[in-house]
């Protein structure tokens, strides 16, 4: 599954407050976050945009999607407590009650960028990857890829705004155009408009 679909999707605002509402400005990394966000990436020295940074933005981009999600009528089921880690970001309870949505994030502080999703053996947000027996957030809930919806958000700090895929078969990435289809997802599964079945 790609996110290419994802330059598709429609581009939702986000507030400053809401970002630094998921900062800890004690840790150093997160103030360094903080000062790429309100100026720029380069705004800060080359070596303070290497290591930790990465993950951390991550991490606050996972912050964020919990958030607005949650302002929509979500109910966060899991999620990891920090950065460095493999598997599942966030498991949602969807507004309906009816089913469960489990997310990649992505973050990034560089200027219309969409990050890519994992190439590796198995390929990341696949029915494979979901299944394997290492992602502890499936694990801790007792469920595989036949179970649940899945998605992929990328959070674009500088343009202060956050696109959605999501998928009911871990095979295609359909793009949320507007608010409602997060909140009600019968549509995706409907036949694609442009799919043999549609």
């Amino acid at each position: 599954m790609n996110v290419h679909p994802l330059r598709a999707a429609a581009s939702f605002a986000i507030g400053d407050e809401t970002v630094e509402s998921c900062l800890d400005t004690e840790d150093p990394v997160d103030r360094v976050f903080l000062q790429a966000f309100r100026s720029s990436l380069a705004a800060i020295p080359i070596q303070a945009r290497r290591g930790a940074l990465a993950g951390v933005t991550g991490h606050i981009a996972e912050s964020v999607v919990e958030l607005v999600l949650n302002d929509l009528g979500y109910q966060p089921l899991w999620h990891f407590a920090g950065p460095g880690r493999h598997g599942i970001d966030l498991a949602m309870l969807s507004p309906t009650m009816d089913r469960v949505v489990v997310l990649e994030v992505k973050g990034t502080l560089r200027p219309r960028r969409l990050p890519r999703l994992s190439r590796s053996e198995l390929g990341q947000m696949s029915a494979a990857w979901m299944d394997k027996p290492d992602n502890p957030g499936m694990a801790t809930l007792g469920v595989d890829s036949a179970d649940v919806y899945g998605g992929v958000a990328v959070v674009q700090f500088p343009e202060r705004a956050y696109r959605i895929g999501l998928t009911n078969d871990f095979e295609a990435l359909r793009p949320v155009e507007s608010l409602e289809q997060l909140v009600e997802l019968d549509w995706l599964d409907a036949p694609e408009p442009n799919s043999p079945g549609g």
